[in-house]
C-alpha cells in the first residue's frame, strides 16, 4: 500500500466530510435552505459519480467520492426530517434524465469514463442555478463548506497527478468539480458581500 495516494485521499475525504458537516449546520440554523427533491437528485449523482470515479481510479483517489455519496444521503434524509420539499425544477428533471441515461451506461456499456463525464455534465446542469442566484446575489450562499470543498477537489487533483493512470477523466473530474465549487466559494465570499451590500 503506497502511503501518498491514502494519505491524500483520507485528507480529501476528510475535507468534504467537514464542508458537509459545515452545510447541514447552516441549514439547521437556516442560513442555507436545502430542499429534499434536489437533494435526492444529487444524492443520486454521487452515487454514479462516485461508482464510475472508483473504476477511472481506484479506492484512495475516489474516496473523497464516497464520503460525498455518504454525506450527501445523510443531507436528503435530514431535509426529509427538516420536511423541506419543493417540487423539481425543470434543471433538475434534466439533471434526473442524465443520471438514468448514465445509469444504463454503467449498466450495459460497463464505460465508466464515458458515465462520469455525462455525470459531470449533469453536475454543471444542476449547478448552473445556484452558481447564476450567488452571481446575482452573494449573500444565497455561505462561503465556508464552499471553500473546504474546493480544497478537497484540489487535493484529490494533486493525489491524481502525482498517481497519474493515463486516464484522463481522473484529471477532467477534479478540476470540473474544484472550478465549480471555488467559483460559488469566491463569488460568496465575504469582501463581496459587504461590497454588494453597500451599493444596495
Amino acid at each position: 500500500m503506497e502511503p501518498i495516494p491514502w494519505t491524500l485521499g483520507v485528507i480529501a475525504a476528510l475535507l468534504i466530510g467537514i464542508g458537509y458537516l459545515i452545510y447541514n449546520v447552516q441549514s439547521k440554523k437556516k442560513t442555507s435552505a436545502p430542499n429534499a427533491v434536489s437533494w435526492f437528485i444529487w444524492a443520486l449523482m454521487a452515487v454514479l459519480n462516485a461508482s464510475s470515479f472508483v473504476d477511472v481510479t481506484d479506492i484512495p483517489h475516489a474516496l473523497h467520492s464516497m464520503v460525498g455519496t455518504f454525506s450527501a444521503i445523510v443531507t436528503f434524509l435530514l431535509c426529509l426530517y427538516w420536511r423541506s420539499f419543493d417540487w423539481p425544477k425543470l434543471m433538475e428533471w434534466v439533471v434526473l434524465v442524465f443520471c438514468l441515461v448514465t445509469m444504463w451506461l454503467l449498466n450495459s456499456l460497463k464505460d465508466a469514463s464515458i458515465a462520469n463525464a455525462i455525470i459531470l455534465f449533469a453536475f454543471l446542469v444542476s449547478i448552473w442555478p445556484t452558481f447564476d442566484g450567488v452571481r446575482r446575489d452573494p449573500f444565497k450562499e455561505t462561503s465556508l463548506a464552499w471553500w473546504i470543498w474546493t480544497a478537497a477537489f484540489a487535493v484529490n487533483l494533486l493525489n491524481n497527478v502525482l498517481s497519474w493512470n493515463d486516464k484522463w477523466m481522473s484529471i477532467v473530474n477534479p478540476i470540473v468539480l474544484l472550478v465549480c465549487h471555488g467559483s460559488i466559494a469566491w463569488l460568496s465570499r465575504e469582501a463581496r458581500k459587504r461590497r454588494f451590500a453597500s451599493f444596495n
